[in-house]
């Protein structure tokens, strides 16, 4: 349905720009449904227990293992101040991994993290139970040298829901985990200061929702359609470096789908998305259900819910890296059900 209407904005929006324009803008059309397809692909190549757990652990220890790179790049590539030419932002000692953007790094960790936590609160073996919880640790760590605010809050709300929903001690531990960071780091308690006392990060998101606001007053019906917001940006006068990875959409993903597929492209993503917190959960909560997928349902859950945060500071829920490794999750998920409890769905 989304795909549908996404379509249908872009076509009627057809005349109102240049031909390479509308290719372009096409081409992100395209990308998304390629990225979705990830979840038929795997759905259809996961068939037997065997091969849904080398997948599932293909998929945490991918995270691990970009966690582990953005380490190096800590030690090795601090600053990020020469790529500032090729239009990325120059980020000073902060981890950007293979992203080169510490924001949609963050975001990713917290959705691998709380895959690690669904993992280690369901499984009954020692070994492994202590494997995933010090995954944990080496994956919170990276998040707070993100120096992400997105990101922290992401973080919190993933280890609230799922200390709340399974382990009180997994709560009180992250509140702790917290509270050392933000004595431990000092800039981490500068970022997260800067937020309430609007530093120059916080009052350039404002400015971005602004011109938000300003294309989705003219164009909140249809939309300008997906995804043409590069060049609208532009007629706007909003885009001042044409070399900016950041000019395809604006610092809401939200707000990215409402001006782009207008109102009823918003509800049926919204819909969607509640698709697919409904599903996890009701996963989660079948205590009848396999311990494997009642944790990777409570991961997903939890990780998601952080994620949806995270997209109304960044576009997240759009960023490739991330939507395509969220669709490949939910097929491995609806695939794991088909294995485990021979649901043909």
């Amino acid at each position: 349905m989304f795909i549908l209407i996404a379509l249908f904005s872009l076509l009627l929006n057809w005349n109102h720009f240049l031909p390479s324009e509308i290719i372009q803008g096409a081409a992100y059309l395209v990308r998304f449904v390629s990225y979705a397809l990830v979840f038929f692909l795997t759905l259809d190549v996961v068939k037997d227990k065997d091969t849904f757990s080398k997948f599932y652990n293909f998929a945490i220890w991918t995270g691990l293992l970009f966690a582990f790179l953005g380490f190096l790049q800590l030690v090795f590539i601090p600053s990020f101040e020469f790529m500032a030419k090729y239009g990325w932002d120059p980020h000073l000692n902060r981890l950007l991994s293979t992203f080169f953007d510490p924001n949609y790094a963050g975001g990713f960790l917290v959705l691998v993290c709380s895959l690690v936590l669904g993992r280690m609160l369901f499984t009954d073996n020692k070994a492994e139970k202590g494997l995933w919880f010090y995954a944990f640790l080496f994956l919170t760590l990276a998040i707070i040298l993100t120096y992400s605010r997105s990101a922290y809050l992401a973080f919190a709300i993933m280890v609230l829901v799922i200390g709340i929903l399974r382990s009180w001690r997994l709560l009180l531990f992250g509140v702790l985990a917290l509270v050392v960071a933000f004595f431990a780091f000092p800039r981490m308690q500068e970022r997260i200061l800067g937020a309430f006392s609007l530093d120059t990060t916080a009052k350039m998101r404002l400015e971005n929702y602004k011109e938000a606001q300003e294309i989705i007053e003219d164009n909140w019906l249809i939309g300008v359609g997906y995804n043409n917001l590069r060049a609208v940006r532009e007629a706007y006068g909003q885009v001042l470096d044409v070399k900016s990875h950041a000019a395809g959409g604006f610092d809401s993903t939200f707000l990215t789908i409402l001006a782009t597929t207008g109102v009823f492209g918003l509800l049926v993503y919204l819909w969607l998305c509640f698709r697919i917190l409904k599903e996890t959960f009701k996963q989660f909560w079948d205590k009848k259900s396999s311990p494997v997928l009642r944790g990777l349902g409570l991961g997903i859950f939890a990780g998601f819910l952080g994620l949806i945060a995270h997209s109304q500071f960044v576009n997240s829920l759009l960023y490739p890296h991330i939507m395509l490794y969220l669709w490949f999750m939910l097929g491995l998920f609806y695939a794991g059900k088909r294995v485990f409890e021979k649901n043909l769905f």
